[in-house]
């Protein structure tokens, strides 16, 4: 990509910056002045106003203070007021949180209920434990996931894993 290629794409981002507010991270921790930043990085940038999304395209990477997503595509979908609402993250997706990993083919999450839906080949990984199903949901500010059909957990026995979660331990 040429310097130029960057600087469309960064004047996109300034576009779409009005409606794009930190896409998985809320407002700024308590009193603090800075507020946390989500970058979006990609080769192509489409933004339309009209009919309110942003589309990355190619080698997109998300980092924000709390998570880092990379995905082929990524759609943010907005509200009439601008207001980013649910995105989809399609091909190749990779989000990575804390000590967490999770793959697949396809993750949307819904800004208002904090759900994220892991599709086509979903897997979590934490150290060595791992997490497969059809359809993996959990909701950001619950802790609380559903697994769906055919689940597969294979947990370890090392301290720290899954099965302390668990167990208590």
């Amino acid at each position: 990509m040429n310097r130029f290629q960057k600087q469309l794409i960064i004047a996109g981002m300034v576009i779409a910056g009005a409606a794009l507010p930190a896409l998985a991270a809320g407002e700024a921790a308590g009193g603090s002045s800075v507020e946390p930043v989500t970058v979006v990085t990609s080769e192509k940038l489409t933004f339309d106003y009209k009919k309110q999304y942003a589309l990355f395209e190619n080698n997109v990477v998300v980092t924000d203070p709390e998570m880092q997503l990379a995905a082929d595509r990524l759609t943010v979908f907005f509200d009439a007021k601008g207001k980013a609402k649910s995105i989809k993250a399609e091909g190749r997706v990779t989000i990575q949180q804390a000590d967490k990993t999770a793959q697949s083919g396809l993750a949307t999450y819904d800004f208002e209920s904090g759900k994220i839906v892991l599709a086509v080949k979903p897997r979590v990984t934490r150290g060595r434990d791992t997490l497969e199903g059809e359809l993996i949901t959990f909701w950001r500010d619950q802790n609380r996931l559903i697994c769906q059909p055919q689940a597969r957990l294979v947990i370890y026995p090392e301290k720290g894993g899954v099965k302390d979660q668990f167990f208590g331990d």
